[in-house]
């Protein structure tokens, strides 16, 4: 009897550690949050993306304007172009490949 004792009270001691229950809940938690947060992170990056853009299309005719000031020309004539932006150190390699890629017009390349 004493025995039987003594093996009931081993397996009945508190164990350490989480239930499978335990861990599923918390699973399902982070699932839930992640649900909820990797749109609005894809929805910042988006917007992040079209800011950078925009900004890179005020750059770029900032610079088409010091290149004209800087030459006496007028932007409006077309004598300004990426590849005079590019060789007078204006705009970088990657600026005016980007703004080609996004086909941001120069203003002196404008139809008026």
């Amino acid at each position: 009897m004493m025995k039987l004792k003594r093996v009931l009270r081993k397996t009945s001691a508190p164990r350490k550690g989480f239930t499978l229950i335990e861990m599923v809940i918390v699973l399902g938690i982070i699932a839930l949050l992640m649900l909820i947060i990797v749109p609005n992170l894809n929805a910042q990056r988006e917007n992040a993306g079209k800011k950078q853009d925009a900004a890179l299309e005020t750059v770029i005719k900032n610079q088409a304007e010091m290149y004209a000031n800087d030459h006496d020309v007028k932007v409006s004539d077309g004598s300004v172009n990426y590849k005079n932006l590019e060789e007078g150190k204006y705009i970088t390699d990657k600026q005016a490949a980007r703004a080609n890629k996004l086909k941001i017009e120069l203003p002196s390349a404008k139809h008026e």
